[in-house]
């Protein structure tokens, strides 16, 4: 037993000192939760202090005619009712799927295939970046090529960052170019589809469409989860981005039959 218990001690790396460990006191592999805990609360400051007034009631008083109660019809209700809405919910949800779906397995594959934590790391980190760092421009581009338009950009985007994971799932830098691609498809894809959200009903009806959007956003997410891992053992990292191009084509049909309808501009009870 002493013997067994002195050749694992042997083989497992040694974790090195970091600043979790020497100066918080906290296991290896913990920082990135002390990092969003910070950005955590640093997010709640900002919301607390930034949105004074509220950005609902500065639109109802600019709306004039719209109403300043909000309609007796819940999220669900307008789901049902309003096509506009429903097509702009099921591009954020879908594109949420697929980002998620995706990126949740890659470390899994990655480190399956022998790549080192410090890959992992670079992967999802340039992952995030890409997530984030350019919502700006899609802002402007939605703005510029229409909301529906830029959903068609971003699931080109999806598209061929599938395509990568398709055809380069062995390859540790195809697999990065395609987490890159995946981020700044979902980016896109967020920014435009939120968009969408918020100009298909009147104004005193988005609260309740856009808390009903993102409830479904995040249970698509979770879904996407959930099921990536199953697909991943059964038909591998490439089976998965093929799996995924089956939403990124629902998705896109939605965004064409948005912007055939002309819901792709601003909702004219708003004008």
């Amino acid at each position: 037993m002493t013997e067994t218990s002195t050749i694992s001690a042997a083989q497992t790396p040694d974790p090195g000192p970091g600043f979790q460990r020497k100066v918080l006191g906290l296991p290896q592999f913990t920082g990135g939760f002390v990092i969003a805990l910070c950005a955590q609360v640093l997010g709640a400051i900002v919301y607390f202090i930034g949105l004074r007034p509220d950005p609902l009631k500065v639109a109802l008083s600019r709306g004039g005619s719209v109403a300043s109660t909000p309609s007796p019809a819940g999220g669900f209700t307008l789901l049902r009712t309003v096509p506009a809405a429903r097509r702009a919910v099921l591009v954020v949800a879908l594109s949420h799927a697929v980002m998620v779906g995706v990126m949740s397995m890659t470390p899994v594959h990655l480190t399956t295939h022998g790549a080192t934590l410090s890959v992992v790391g670079l992967t999802i980190s340039l992952h995030v970046a890409g997530m984030y760092a350019l919502s700006p421009v899609f802002g402007w581009l939605a703005d510029r090529l229409g909301r529906a338009a830029t959903v068609l950009v971003d699931q080109a985007l999806f598209a061929v960052a599938l395509v990568l994971t398709w055809l380069g799932a062995d390859h540790q830098g195809l697999v990065l170019a395609a987490l890159i691609l995946l981020g700044l498809g979902w980016s896109a894809s967020t920014v435009s589809g939120s968009t969408m959200v918020t100009e298909s009903v009147a104004t005193h009806d988005r609260p309740g469409l856009q808390g009903t959007s993102d409830l479904t956003m995040n249970l698509c997410g979770a879904a996407g989860g959930a099921l990536a891992g199953p697909v991943l053992a059964l038909v591998g990292f490439s089976g998965l981005g093929l799996v995924a191009l089956v939403l990124v084509a629902i998705t896109t049909v939605t965004a064409m039959r948005s912007l055939r309808s002309g819901s792709d501009t601003p909702n004219p009870a708003e004008a």
